[in-house]
């Protein structure tokens, strides 16, 4: 294989493999706060062209049988989708209707689909609306509960979702805390503890009075909640010393 057939240079593992990976390479510059908007109009391509195959004869472009026996409110999604207007869509979503279409294709023409999103989905006044049209976009076509397919969350600090996984939570499940006391002989507390949130606010009114953060910044990581400069305050004000 000469040199020139490498289509990335840079890449090590092609110079050891003699082979490459396509990874996708498209790129749309979404509009801040647009991601609904875009979202709502690739469900509502996938909607109208499923309609025309059906009306053709040509197999559906949904999982018909997925939605049916594992959602709910799929005509009211249906309603909602086909309802937004294209100039509403495209203004708010920052992107043209050739562009949606463009990722609309791709997803309809992939068997399994992974959708992988950060902190710019979540960090947002209506992050969990964002959130749940990702969801509603893979349950049109069946790619949650099956291998090579579902949502996965890009979490902002250091194995923030391997924690979650294990357990580290501040509202841990009752069969989760039984698990673990069995495991390692003791008793767990089964009070609430608090988001991040909530336990500045724990702070400020006294309720909480010790603070111990590995790896980040309370205060200044947390979006503004007005109980970030009473939380510094308070715990100076107890003595405490941060390292």
């Amino acid at each position: 294989m000469a040199w020139s057939d490498l289509p990335h240079r840079k890449n090590p593992f092609e110079m050891l493999t003699n082979s490459e990976t396509q990874l996708a390479s498209a790129y749309y510059n979404v509009r801040i706060g647009g991601d609904m908007a875009l979202l709502k109009g690739m469900m509502r391509l996938l909607i109208e062209r499923d309609d025309a195959a059906s009306a053709a004869g040509r197999p559906s472009l949904l999982d018909d049988e997925f939605i049916q026996t594992h959602t709910v409110g799929f005509d009211e999604l249906r309603r909602d989708v086909l309802n937004s207007e294209w100039k509403d869509i495209e203004r708010i979503s920052g992107l043209s209707q050739t562009q949606i279409a463009e990722l609309a294709d791709a997803y309809a023409a992939a068997e399994r689909t992974i959708i992988c999103y950060g902190m710019g989905i979540t960090q947002h006044e209506h992050g969990t609306q964002n959130v749940q049209q990702l969801v509603n976009l893979l349950l049109m076509k069946g790619n949650i509960g099956k291998p090579g397919a579902g949502i996965c969350p890009l979490r902002g600090h250091s194995n923030v979702q391997g924690d979650r996984t294990v357990g580290i939570t501040e509202k841990p499940s009752a069969e989760f805390l039984a698990r673990l006391g069995e495991r390692y002989g003791f008793t767990p507390p089964h009070a609430p503890g608090h988001a991040a949130i909530a336990s500045m606010q724990a702070i400020c009114t006294g309720q909480a009075r010790a603070l111990i953060c590995m790896g980040g910044q309370l205060c200044s990581g947390n979006a503004r909640s007005g109980s970030e400069r009473c939380t510094v305050n308070t715990l100076r004000s107890d003595g405490t010393r941060s390292h």
